[in-house]
């Protein structure tokens, strides 16, 4: 990595470096001494802030799960319907591993086993209340009648099976956009969900969850944190 410059005050340039070297490194091996070099600051200018560096990783997945959170609000003030504003919550979760790659790697790879007591608690509600946001989604195309499925709450884990592990397979510069793959994800999934009506309009509900997405105030642009040394697809 080169240094970047920043002003001692800049919190979210401390998180930033942090979340890029968690997930180039791993928690264990990230130094708070080079995280202060690389920005310029002193070591007591980061503890300062953030105290330690459990506390660093708590705001880390805070602020990671904040920008989700934003994301999911806006696709359920943009779209009605269940079956786009499924698609559109498979994309957001699937583009977090491409644009905001450094924070996705460190949150879900590293973050679960460092947490105990009351930060584990916190971190605990975040996932679950995220997760009941797609669990009232299929609850409600099941209503509607546009969402087959007996147990919402275990479809629901059957979407962050698939798209929260993509880190360990997505790379940025791979042969299929995320684009590419949420549509795919969303055929394979919603092909057992919904019925021949839903299934032929499914491709327009695609492109419109995905422009939804990409239009979500705040949200990062494509490709913006690709700093992590993990390009290439398997």
């Amino acid at each position: 990595m080169t240094g970047r410059p920043a002003r001692a005050s800049s919190r979210d340039a401390i998180l930033r470096v942090f979340a890029e070297h968690v997930a180039e490194r791993g928690y264990a091996d990230t130094s708070l001494g080079d995280i202060a070099a690389e920005l310029g600051l002193s070591k007591g200018t980061i503890v300062h802030h953030f105290r330690s560096k459990e506390a660093l990783l708590g705001e880390l997945h805070e602020a990671y799960f904040a920008r989700r959170f934003a994301e999911a609000r806006f696709i359920l003030a943009e779209l009605d319907d269940p079956v786009s504003r499924l698609v559109a919550m498979i994309y957001a979760l699937l583009a977090a591993h491409r644009d905001d790659r450094a924070a996705s790697l460190a949150c879900l790879r590293e973050l679960i086993r460092y947490f105990e007591g009351e930060l584990n608690d916190f971190v605990r509600k975040q996932r679950v209340d995220y997760t009941q946001i797609v669990v009232d989604i299929l609850q409600d195309g099941a209503q509607r009648g546009v969402l087959h499925t007996g147990d919402p709450r275990m479809t629901a884990f059957h979407v962050f099976g698939m798209c929260n592990y993509a880190w360990t397979w997505y790379r940025p510069d791979g042969p299929q956009s995320v684009e590419e793959i949420a549509g795919r994800f969303a055929r394979e999934l919603l092909g057992g969900l919904t019925g021949p009506a839903e299934a032929d309009s499914l491709g327009e509900r695609i492109a419109e969850a995905i422009a939804t997405v990409q239009r979500a105030p705040g949200r990062l642009p494509a490709g913006a944190s690709l700093v992590v040394g993990t390009s290439g697809t398997r």
